[in-house]
């Protein structure tokens, strides 16, 4: 993932957190591994959210594309064969 999107996830994770959101099994897990300590944990469960986040964005992003090319080319694809069509796509331009 870029880094302008790495940030842009790092932002939507600030606004969850001022709106009193959390993800409480993320929390749990960030005050597990840090023994309890509240302030480690938070900083922790901020990385945590922030990877998960990421693996949605990027899962959402991957949905998108093949539909995209689903109706491009009438075709299913596998993440392989996503690449090679997104590859002989940018090669024949």
């Amino acid at each position: 993932m870029s880094q302008s999107s790495s940030n842009m996830v790092r932002a939507l994770v600030l606004r969850e957190l001022e709106a009193g959101k959390r993800d409480d099994g993320l929390w749990l897990q960030a005050m597990s591994e840090s023994k309890m300590d509240s302030t480690k944990a938070q900083v922790r469960y901020l990385e945590l959210r922030t990877q998960a986040m990421q693996g949605d964005v990027k899962g959402l992003l991957i949905k998108q594309i093949r539909g995209a090319v689903a109706q491009d080319s009438g075709v299913r694809l596998s993440n392989a064969s996503l690449a090679d069509y997104l590859s002989a796509k940018t090669l024949n331009k």
